[in-house]
């Protein structure tokens, strides 16, 4: 999984890693949204469990750009104690919020500060807190063994925010349908680089592509997506942009099909922490994994309620 950008303690790193890794044993992690993806000085944790598909302690969308628009359902997470941005989310209700399951360590309700609707992750937009953090119940369960993620949460805000939420599509569209994910995440692949240790301030985005299923490693293709870099550049999500969301155009609108989650290759790497979140093992273009929200409309429409098929849909 892609992690969040923010340096912490060790001792809190420890704790993230014990929270978010123990059921994460067979999935090398993202570095991006981001699409990530989620979340920092924890390369003392990832020594002592080096199975961990989490990266640690990274900055946003590599080779990406500022963002060309606003986007008034983008949603910035952080903790009070850990002031920093380490996770991202899709507002796809006036209090509801989409991202991926494994920022579930530094979701906490009460303490998680939100920010929606701001390119500025440290001001403006709408200011709100977590309420409640619901988990997919596939994530962390049997279904990863056999490559099934379920990396994918809903958090409801503690006060409904008076911007559009984003629509949850039909389908994410075929191979080859073009997308875009947005983030605060890592913007070089060098995390002891301190122009990329905290990733961006300014929200980026990516101009990406579906591609097969095959180019992703341990995807479930089912309930995930495999995409690239539009043109084919080594470019991508990686850690802080954990949960973000991957947005397509339909009939004119942007609607959400996918959370950042993890890279899609370099599985070697990330199992030791080195991961290179927008190349491959060869060092060529890397591709990144996605959860794919469209597959959990139902679930989505069942935890927010009986109003949920229009707030999640966004009927115009």
């Amino acid at each position: 999984m892609f992690q969040a950008t923010a340096r912490r303690s060790t001792a809190f790193a420890a704790t993230l890693m014990a929270a978010l890794v123990a059921p994460l044993l067979a999935t090398p992690p993202a570095s991006a949204t981001t699409a990530a993806t989620a979340t920092t000085a924890t390369t003392a944790a990832a020594a002592t469990t080096p199975q961990t598909v989490l990266l640690a302690d990274r900055p946003a969308i590599i080779g990406g750009r500022a963002a060309t628009e606003p986007y008034s359902f983008m949603v910035s997470f952080r903790l009070a104690e850990e002031p920093d941005h380490h996770c991202g989310g899709a507002l796809v209700a006036p209090d509801w919020v989409v991202t991926a399951a494994h920022c579930q360590g530094l979701l906490k309700p009460g303490r998680t500060r939100v920010r929606v609707g701001s390119a500025d992750r440290d001001e403006g937009g709408v200011p709100a807190g977590v309420e409640r953090v619901v988990v997919h119940p596939g994530f962390g369960s049997a279904q990863l063994r056999r490559g099934r993620e379920s990396d994918i949460a809903l958090v409801r805000l503690d006060r409904r925010v008076d911007l559009a939420p984003i629509p949850v599509a039909a389908d994410p569209g075929p191979v080859g349908t073009p997308s875009r994910v947005l983030g605060w995440g890592m913007t070089c692949e060098d995390r002891e680089n301190p122009e990329c240790a905290d990733g961006s301030r300014l929200l980026r985005e990516l101009d990406t592509v579906r591609v097969a299923d095959s180019r992703c490693v341990t995807l479930d293709g089912v309930a995930e997506l495999c995409a690239g870099e539009r043109d084919g550049r080594a470019a991508s999500a990686c850690n802080g942009d954990s949960g973000g969301p991957q947005i397509r155009r339909v009939g004119g609108r942007w609607e959400l099909i996918g959370a950042t989650s993890r890279d899609g290759d370099d599985v070697d790497d990330r199992m030791d922490g080195g991961a290179g979140c927008s190349t491959n093992p060869s060092g060529g273009p890397g591709v990144g994994i996605w959860t794919d929200v469209t597959r959990y409309r139902s679930w989505i429409d069942r935890t927010l309620g009986e109003d949920a098929p229009t707030a999640a849909r966004g009927a115009a």
